[in-house]
């Protein structure tokens, strides 16, 4: 599995900061006593996120990312009291808590935060993370962390083993996927598509040991065309590598860039329909008359809210033909 940390060079992140001559363990608790300080409402789960790692920093050099609290504690300093400080240094807590320790208040530390702030502005401050630390362009922090919380039923036992129920460990476990999920999905370009693999050796190279700029370039290419067979073969050679984590994130992207697509393609419908009405110069009561449909039922055209059939597209399009085409008539009378 790929969870090396590697450190940025250049303009691929922040230089390394040099060591602090301050202890850690003073540093820690010099951020613990900014964060209880702040008794702004609107960041008590942000809040309880850090405080939640911080509690445990007897842990220090127990897990598989010391190096992850340094950076941490540095990273988050500089950001208190910036704009939006409490949520950026949560989440960066909580991945380092997720890749280091990997508890059950980890994972459920993480579900409170989507439900808080929701899956996709916690995706996007994670994608921001391995930025904040100094880690290098392939982005080790966020590719672990989805390696983590991806394996769904790890994730539920952990939370099962802690004395959470049945109910609650699933609940916590699937949004924890979701997180994932979304963390792939941020920053994906459709025009910076990755090799079309076509063998389950090479999804579980990818898989393996690409790292989630790798995993966002097959992404990219269902993302270019939703409709296409290539998310299907894929999950089809993800299945034959035995590599089941990714089959869900394939099924759930092809839907979440299909709607995407149909959300677009409605919008340029509605649009076209508008001009139509526009230029014919009726008002849309007048326009719906002579459509054969009700105003009310243009008015939901108009919004992007219905998108109308072939068939009443091609009437909405002779309606304004028609017009245009009587009113030279109309000039000569």
């Amino acid at each position: 599995m790929h969870s090396s940390f590697v450190r940025g060079e250049g303009s691929s992140g922040p230089e390394r900061r040099g060591r602090s001559p301050v202890p850690l363990e003073m540093r820690l608790d010099n951020l613990r006593v900014s964060v209880e300080n702040d008794e702004s409402p609107d960041h008590r789960v942000a809040h309880a996120a850090t405080l939640e790692l911080l509690k445990r920093a007897d842990r220090i050099g127990t897990g598989q990312y010391t190096e992850g609290w340094e950076l941490f504690v540095d990273a988050a300093t500089d950001l208190v009291g910036e704009d939006r400080w409490a949520i950026q240094v949560a989440v960066m807590a909580n991945m380092v808590g997720i890749v280091d320790l990997g508890d059950a208040d980890d994972f459920v530390t993480a579900a409170r935060l989507i439900k808080r702030y929701g899956h996709r502005k916690v995706a996007l401050v994670q994608g921001t993370v391995d930025r904040l630390l100094g880690n290098g362009p392939a982005l080790p922090l966020a590719t672990r962390t989805v390696q983590v919380v991806a394996d769904r039923d790890r994730v539920s036992g952990i939370v099962r083993t802690a004395g959470w129920n049945e109910e609650k460990a699933v609940e916590v476990a699937d949004r924890c996927y979701q997180m994932g999920f979304w963390l792939v999905l941020t920053d994906v370009d459709p025009n910076r598509p990755g090799p079309i693999l076509r063998t389950p050796e090479e999804v579980a190279r990818v898989w393996d040991h690409g790292g989630i700029q790798a995993w966002r370039g097959q992404v990219a290419i269902i993302a270019s065309n939703p409709w296409a067979p290539y998310g299907s073969e894929l999950k089809e050679l993800a299945l034959a590598a035995d590599r089941p984590f990714p089959v869900y994130a394939l099924e759930e992207a092809v839907r979440v860039y299909r709607s995407r697509f149909e959300r677009r393609e409605r919008e340029l419908v509605a649009r076209e329909i508008r001009r139509l009405v526009a230029i014919s110069g009726l008002s849309q009561r007048e326009f719906a008359s002579m459509a054969g449909t009700s105003a009310s039922r243009l008015s939901t055209y108009v919004n992007g809210l219905v998108t109308p059939s072939a068939t009443m597209m091609v009437r909405i399009r002779r309606v304004t033909e028609y017009v245009q085409n009587r009113r030279p008539d109309d000039k000569k009378r």
